[in-house]
């Protein structure tokens, strides 16, 4: 399973915004930007968020980046876009 997601470091609280603008995840993460913290909080997001463990869960692009393109291993796209609309309502197509 492939997915955009913009994160949003250094916030008060840890989880899933939503859907944001582009189509892109929002997620919060107590953790900085430095030494892969705020990676690693998103990776365990996620995997809370798709009930998967966390080490299924990678960054494939954009690792110094607010915008980042994840994998989940062992999720097909289409199973994850379900999981994920049930859980957040449909995303918005702009």
């Amino acid at each position: 399973f492939i997915l955009w997601v913009r994160v949003k470091p250094k916030s008060r609280t840890e989880g899933v915004l939503g859907w944001g603008r582009e189509g892109f995840l929002e997620i919060q993460a107590k953790a900085v930007p430095e030494r892969g913290e705020a990676n690693r909080s998103c990776c365990r997001v996620l995997a809370r968020l798709l009930d998967v463990p966390a080490s299924r869960v990678s960054i494939e692009k954009g690792q110094g980046s607010a915008r980042k393109k994840f994998r989940v291993e062992g999720l097909a796209q289409r199973a994850g876009e379900k999981l994920l609309a049930r859980t957040l309502g449909p995303r918005e197509t702009s």
